[in-house]
């Protein structure tokens, strides 16, 4: 049988996508925004700089960031999107949706420990598709503990905490980066910073001139 050959697809990027963080960790990030250093295993796509379209949805992964790690106020990075100065093509792999291909992807990529070995052949340079619901990470743990395949996971991450089954728009999108490479069509053009019972816009544009 032939080889198929690896398909192409135009994608065309937000204008801007969204990073939950801490702000003790900006500068770090206007340094150097890709760094695989700081790239965890055991992550629904793998290594990857993960981010949104929603900022809200970021304004929530920064509010739980320091819930768990309880310092540095909650801050949501803005990041313009340029995919034109890139010299090369990155390929993609989209998950339009909910479906067993997308859990199966997840399961195999959470189930990876610590400096382990990338399930992909093959992985691809960006990630886009749905986020899981419910403590992905606990189901992970009783789906190993307990040999369940991947629909059992698909119907385990797509529950809320009262058990009612979410479609893929309420589970919300995710975009990740998954090589330094990509550097050049990132930039970060701002950051929303919460202190005081508000957020604080601050323009990497202000702060350059």
């Amino acid at each position: 049988m032939p080889e198929v050959p690896y398909l192409s697809i135009d994608v065309v990027f937000p204008s801007s996508v969204y990073h939950g963080t801490l702000d003790i960790h900006l500068d770090s990030f206007k340094e150097r925004l890709l760094n695989k250093r700081y790239w965890k295993s055991g992550r629904d796509f793998g290594h990857g700089l993960y981010t949104t379209i929603s900022i809200e949805q970021a304004k929530d992964w920064a509010r739980s960031m320091q819930d768990k790690l309880n310092k540095g106020h909650p801050c949501v990075l803005e990041i313009s999107v340029q995919p034109d100065r890139l010299d090369f093509q990155p390929n993609s792999r989209i998950f339009t949706g909910i479906s067993h291909d997308w859990a199966k992807y997840i399961y195999e990529h959470r189930k990876v420990r610590v400096n382990g070995a990338d399930p992909c052949p093959r992985h691809a340079n960006i990630v886009i598709g749905p986020m899981a619901d419910a403590d992905t990470g606990k189901i992970v743990q009783d789906g190993v503990r307990l040999k369940k395949d991947s629909e059992w996971f698909l119907d385990k991450i797509t529950r809320n905490s009262t058990n009612r089954r979410l479609d893929s728009l309420k589970l919300g999108n995710q975009i990740v980066f998954c090589m330094e490479e990509l550097a050049p069509m990132l930039n970060i053009s701002g950051a929303y910073v919460y202190q005081g019972r508000r957020w604080r816009y601050h323009s990497n544009r202000e702060e350059n001139e």
